[in-house]
């Protein structure tokens, strides 16, 4: 590398440090765009396992609700063919007992009517949190919907610029060669994607692990020399006036 070289070669280290900040910026935007989708699903998916679990519930207690109603009516109906076969009995006796019978198989008929009564009123209270999933899935997915609109229109975006930055990258890279310099730059990038070129501070330290820089390293950086924070090893360049 000559010396007339070394302005361009920094020149293009600092366009693909921009460069490359800029793409990492629009990778992390996908990928928050991502993450966002996940988690919406996720959501829906939760919604529709709780919904199917409702659901499942609900229908065997309507099948247990109307055994038990068909059960229950059946039994009230024998109880009344029980009462009006009293009349035809002539043995006082026999008639107690038949008497007694009725009232215990009353009884316990009250009691599954009770029973049927909190069955009915748990089936209401499961169509009711139904509803209520339903309604917070129609939520969902009507934000949902917006959502992949604009994320839609966003990705768009983001992959045009992507396309227009990698584009300029491979010119600037270009620019400084399939040298060591190159390699090194790209080991750099892979550790520090969003700043890989950082500025010296205050003309005396790297901005980027805040490194005391000696004074030398200024004036070879202001001569166009390619040089790298001993601390973190990242290109370092003199700040925009």
């Amino acid at each position: 590398m000559t010396d007339s070289d070394k302005p361009t070669v920094l020149s293009a280290l600092i366009e693909l440090g921009r460069v490359d900040s800029q793409i990492a910026l629009l990778n992390a935007q996908k990928k928050a765009l991502d993450t966002e989708r996940a988690k919406r699903k996720q959501a829906l998916d939760a919604q529709a396992l709780k919904r199917g679990a409702r659901s499942k519930l609900l229908d065997e207690k309507k099948v247990l609700n109307s055994r038990e109603e068909k059960s229950i009516k059946v039994e009230r109906e024998r109880i009344n063919e029980r009462r009006r076969a009293l009349s035809t009995l002539n043995n006082y006796k026999l008639q107690q007992a038949a008497e007694r019978e009725i009232d215990y198989v009353s009884k316990q008929v009250g009691q599954r009517e009770e029973l049927l009564l909190q069955l009915m009123r748990e089936i209401e209270l499961l169509e009711k949190d139904m509803a209520e999933i339903d309604s917070v899935t129609k939520g969902l997915q009507d934000e949902g919907a917006a959502f992949e609109k604009e994320a839609t229109e966003t990705l768009e975006s983001v992959e045009t610029r992507l396309k227009e930055y990698t584009a300029e990258r491979v010119r600037h890279a270009q620019v400084v060669g399939t040298g060591p310099v190159l390699m090194a730059y790209n080991r750099i990038k892979d550790r520090f994607p969003s700043n890989p070129v950082v500025d010296v501070l205050n003309r005396d330290s790297c901005s980027g692990c805040h490194m005391k820089l000696g004074p030398q390293v200024v004036v070879q950086i202001s001569r166009g020399d390619v040089v790298k924070c001993p601390g973190c090893s990242r290109f370092l360049k003199l700040p925009a006036e």
